[in-house]
């Protein structure tokens, strides 16, 4: 069993940096949320604390405290196996203080937070984080094997940063000490859909797939073999299908389409699937970038399966991939923690497109289907139920539909759908 290792007004505050060499106070966009949430595993709570970090004097508050978020990534799956929405906070009441070559942040932070509905759900959660971003290293070797083992590397433990540990001990002036406030989270929903009328207002469904390689490029890596099984149904599914290899471009390991006709209510309709495979999303480079920027403008659906690579994968994917005013997309990425790792590009280029007024959290036309947990391989199980699907739009799934055929290990949560509008006909 091999692992796929691993809203928004008030984002553009997180990237501000203070300058002043006095306190500075800043409370844009407070009145911001990150979206609605579904899942049928885990329930979706909100984290509330109040925070602080020191940070290098210049750092931007964002970065700062996503560095420090990361570690609540670790605290979380290793203390209940859940996971927070740790790249996408709503953060409020940021005050910056020099104080010599550093600044001091103090914020206020609310997270959305799956937690397994099989573990009992507190009211309130202790949140140890380290105090400041600037001396990490020490702060990873004095409590890697004390608090948690790195299993990336040193430098990753807040992968694996476990406060909880049974011998764990930590030396108060190394961390922030936080007491959270555990909610239901005000934005859950249930029983929503995705945008079937939308993904089929221009008689076309276009799905892009990207596929990382999860051992080696052999016939018999999953990756490998996930993308063929996807590109087969479509040719099995469709008529007049015709398959297109286009030749391997620098990053690109492999590039197919397969474009056919489908008819759906007696009208003939169609559909075009393709299916990219990299080594690694973070590192294809220059062409790969391009190649999924213009593929993805375009699509309906968008699906990764693979390394999460920390984060550093799917990040690529959200800065790089493709987008257009008024046009929905939905997406489904299927690594290691997806959920905490994503950042705020997707949502943000959607907000510029289609302007605050219209798209004002950027999730009008953008849902995403994320994992909180470790993703293992299902044999394209997951990927290929999404495809057929959405050829059947006069059976409509549901979000929860779609995550029920998906294993409950990874805890898998919807974001965005809140303003979703279709409704199955009665």
């Amino acid at each position: 069993m091999r692992s796929l290792g691993s809203l928004v007004r008030s984002l553009a505050l997180l990237g501000t940096a203070a300058t002043l060499a006095a306190c500075t106070t800043s409370t844009e966009g407070v009145d911001t949320d990150e979206g609605q949430y579904t899942s049928n595993d885990a329930n979706v709570l909100e984290l509330s604390f109040k925070g602080s970090v020191v940070a290098a004097r210049g750092e931007t508050a964002r970065k700062a405290i996503a560095t420090q978020l990361a570690y609540l990534q670790g605290a979380l799956t290793t203390d209940v196996r859940g996971n927070a929405q740790a790249g996408m906070p709503n953060l409020s009441n940021i005050e910056e203080e020099l104080d010599g070559d550093k600044t001091r942040i103090t914020y206020d932070a609310k997270l959305a937070v799956a937690w397994p509905k099989d573990r009992a759900r507190p009211t309130s959660y202790d949140v140890v984080l380290p105090a400041d971003v600037t001396a990490l290293a020490a702060f990873n070797d004095k409590y890697d094997g004390r608090c948690g083992y790195n299993e990336y590397g040193r430098e990753t433990f807040w992968h694996d940063w476990n406060p909880k540990a049974a011998r764990c001990s930590i030396d108060d002036a190394d961390v922030i000490r936080a007491s959270g406030t555990l909610v239901p989270h005000p934005q859950e929903t249930q029983g929503k859909y995705p945008e079937y009328d939308k993904v089929w207002e221009d008689d076309t469904l276009d799905v892009v797939a990207v596929f990382g390689i999860i051992s080696s490029n052999t016939p018999y890596d999953e990756g490998v073999r996930t993308r063929e099984m996807l590109l087969d149904e479509a040719q099995s599914s469709l008529e007049d299908a015709v398959r297109t290899d286009a030749q391997p471009a620098r990053g690109i390991l492999k590039d197919s389409t397969v474009s056919g006709k489908i008819t759906i209510d007696g009208r003939q309709r169609r559909v075009n699937v393709t299916g990219i495979l990299v080594h690694e999303v973070a590192s294809a480079g220059s062409e790969f970038n391009a190649r999924y920027a213009a593929a993805t403008e375009n699509a309906d659906i968008v699906i990764y399966e693979g390394h999460s690579g920390l984060g550093t994968n799917i990040n690529a994917l959200g800065t790089h991939m493709g987008a257009k005013a008024g046009k929905y997309q939905f997406v489904y990425l299927y690594g290691c923690q997806t959920l905490g790792y994503l950042g705020p590009d997707m949502h943000a280029k959607r907000i510029a497109l289609n302007g605050a007024d219209v798209d004002p959290e950027g999730t009008k036309f953008l849902d995403v289907m994320a994992t909180a947990l470790p993703a293992y391989g299902d044999n394209g199980r997951s990927t290929l139920a999404l495809y057929r699907a959405m050829l059947d739009p006069g059976h409509p799934k549901s979000f929860s539909d779609f995550m029920s055929g998906i294993s409950q290990l990874h805890l898998t949560v919807v974001f965005g759908e809140h303003d979703n509008t279709f409704q199955p006909a009665q």
